[in-house]
């Protein structure tokens, strides 16, 4: 396996020294106008505690910023956040104007690996953001699943059951970033294929507050315990808009909870549905 340098460097290496050589801030007393600094587009954490940003804005109130965020370079007086997220909106929120910065030179494949090392080392990511964040770093790299195991310090299965999560519809990894269901909750519904009857399955998670080994019982069953349960009736309207969508496209249709399914048994098929709608 090639070698890759771990990620575990914490962020007083990136402040205080390392392989990254600070370039001084030329604003007065070394900070930034808060309005010059632009979000890390490489931020893996997409929710933030809206409770936490304000008790770290009532503290900055009293206290200031004791440690500076890490900026790099972004065009004419412009600056990019590279670490210290919940600092900068904290500060947004208390009304500062400017900020303590270091200015980092960096490039995207370290923007995304310091923005992960923060959120590791700070306050775990949700499953599904820290799934996005490995792919991410996979890409960037061009790492083997092992490669990232080894740069993490978790083992490959661990990263591998991460990665797995972002096989699953958008739904329900919103229910796990949301955390409506767990991340075990998630791993046995990867044991369903059929789409329909994985929506199925977690509608009764969350009606029935299943435990995770309750659901891996019932995706081990045979669909049909799970086809006899009561359907949820649908609305005189909802059915007549499938049945307007299916005159159209000449596919099945069928309108869920937050998401249209059309389903389709090829790329032809795929193509058609496409070209009905329009796309192209």
């Amino acid at each position: 396996m090639s070698q890759v340098k771990r990620l575990g460097m914490g962020l007083g290496a990136l402040i205080g020294g390392g392989d990254l050589d600070p370039q001084p801030v030329t604003e007065p007393g070394g900070t930034l106008e808060i309005a010059a600094i632009r979000p890390n587009p490489y931020q893996p954490r997409a929710e933030f505690d809206e409770k936490e940003i304000q008790a770290l804005a009532d503290s900055l109130k009293r206290q200031g910023l004791l440690q500076p965020v890490v900026v790099r370079k972004a065009g004419d007086g412009f600056y990019q956040l590279v670490a210290g997220e919940r600092r900068f909106r904290a500060a947004k929120v208390a009304g500062l104007s400017r900020i303590p910065a270091v200015v980092r030179d960096v490039d995207d494949k370290r923007m995304l690996e310091l923005a992960l090392v923060e959120n590791l080392q700070r306050k775990d990511l949700n499953p599904i953001e820290k799934a996005r964040a490995f792919r991410q770093l996979m890409q960037l790299n061009n790492w083997t699943q092992e490669d990232l195991a080894d740069a993490v310090g978790l083992a490959r299965p661990t990263v591998a059951n991460f990665l797995r999560l972002l096989e699953l519809p958008p739904e329900i990894q919103e229910a796990v970033s949301r955390g409506t269901i767990s991340m075990g909750h998630a791993r046995a519904l990867l044991g369903v294929s059929n789409r329909s009857t994985l929506m199925q399955v977690l509608r009764k998670i969350l009606e029935e507050d299943l435990s995770v080994r309750a659901v891996e019982k019932l995706v081990s069953r045979k669909p049909a315990p799970l086809a006899a349960s009561r359907p949820t009736p649908k609305e005189p309207y909802l059915a007549e808009l499938e049945q307007k969508l299916m005159d159209k496209l000449g596919f099945r249709v069928e309108i869920m909870p937050e998401a249209i399914v059309i389903p389709y048994g090829s790329n032809g098929q795929l193509t058609s549905i496409l070209r009905r709608l329009g796309v192209f």
